[in-house]
């Protein structure tokens, strides 16, 4: 038997899963005040609080905690595979590496390379492969990441500049030109800007070209494509995203986690190979 860690930046749509799921949460803090990820803190709270807040910020799982969740999974499993959201993001794979080394002779850490709702379909790819008796490793996953994609719009890039994940200068020039940026997370786990819009209604648009261009490159044949959205205020601009897929019911709403980092006004597609 086999069981997944996953940290709380892991967003996924409501599927019944093959192999269960454990979720070491981030921790989110909010004018001070500490709130434990997708535990006392509900994705639609954090929106409505985020709108007013001064203050923001994310901080890594507990350590004590997750150390005691990988201990008992060890007990109770034959392997566990512990996926974190990207390293050059946030701590999560370090710390983990760190807890686990004890017990690496059943425990795997996974560095995704990238956060929120692109992290279900490289699961689904690590879950192919596993399937196929084939050894999960860190190159493999590096491989099924160069075949995933998440494409995003943003309506500012405040949220990703006060968090440090884009740079100053490129923060600035999107509030000049008073742009709409879109957004990757690259082969190694950065945030990039691919393109942009001008108008809000043209997002959509530009984040269909940008995925249509992901599968041809990659000679994708039946891509699995999932949508996945900020505060619920934006879940209208996915409608033409999942038109043109015809996706079915494949969405996921972006956690506290990530939405400190991209702000509530965030919408987008991530396309995986499996």
């Amino acid at each position: 038997m086999i069981a997944f860690v996953v940290d709380s930046s892991f967003d996924m749509p409501n599927v019944k899963l093959k192999y269960p799921i454990y979720v070491a949460p981030l921790r989110v803090y909010i004018d001070g005040k500490e709130y434990i990820d997708k535990k006392d803190l509900t994705i639609d709270k954090f929106y409505e609080m985020l709108e007013t807040a001064k203050d923001f910020s994310t901080s890594l799982p507990n350590p004590k905690d997750a150390e005691e969740l990988i201990k008992k999974l060890y007990q109770e499993y034959d392997h566990i595979y512990v996926l974190t959201l990207s390293s050059k993001l946030s701590g999560a794979y370090n710390m983990f590496k760190t807890i686990c080394k004890p017990f690496k002779d059943k425990v795997s850490v996974l560095d995704l390379k990238t956060a929120s709702f692109e992290s279900y379909p490289i699961y689904r790819g690590i879950v192919h492969y596993i399937e196929k008796g084939v050894e999960i490793t860190q190159k493999l996953v590096d491989e099924i990441k160069k075949n995933t994609r998440i494409i995003f719009g943003v309506m500012t890039l405040d949220f990703l500049e006060k968090g440090g994940r884009i740079g100053r200068a490129k923060a600035l020039l999107g509030k000049v030109l008073k742009i709409k940026p879109v957004l990757e997370v690259d082969d190694s786990g950065e945030v990039v800007s691919v393109g942009y819009a001008r108008k809000l209604t043209s997002l959509s648009k530009k984040i269909i070209e940008k995925a249509e261009e992901f599968i041809k490159e990659k000679n994708i044949e039946n891509p699995y494509i999932i949508a996945g959205y900020g505060s619920k205020k934006f879940i209208k601009y996915i409608d033409e995203i999942v038109n043109h897929f015809d996706i079915k019911d494949v969405v996921a709403q972006i956690s506290a986690a990530v939405g400190v980092h991209t702000g509530p006004e965030v919408f987008g597609v991530a396309v995986g190979k499996y």
